[in-house]
């Protein structure tokens, strides 16, 4: 099992008129993957509600580190899924 944040955004507009994500809601899971991390992190919130426009997935490193190779970067790994408008 991994650890994942999983970040609802909603897309608004500031005064100026430009465009902006406000964080909604995270929730950290632990699951096999991004996309399952993604369905419970979905349980755990009322998406309906919140009517997210964007959903970020961040495996969380922490300490899992001797998991991954010594060459790859340690930078998390961040997954974005996006509503169609």
């Amino acid at each position: 099992m991994n650890s994942y944040r999983v970040s609802f955004y909603k897309d608004l507009l500031n005064s100026d008129g430009h465009r902006f994500k406000c964080l909604q809601r995270e929730v950290d899971v632990e699951s096999d993957g991004p996309s399952q991390a993604l369905v419970f992190a979905e349980r755990q919130v009322d998406n309906e509600r919140l009517n997210a426009d964007c959903v970020e997935v961040m495996h969380l490193t922490g300490h899992h580190q001797f998991e991954h190779p010594s060459n790859q970067s340690s930078a998390p790994c961040k997954h974005t899924w996006s509503r169609a408008s």
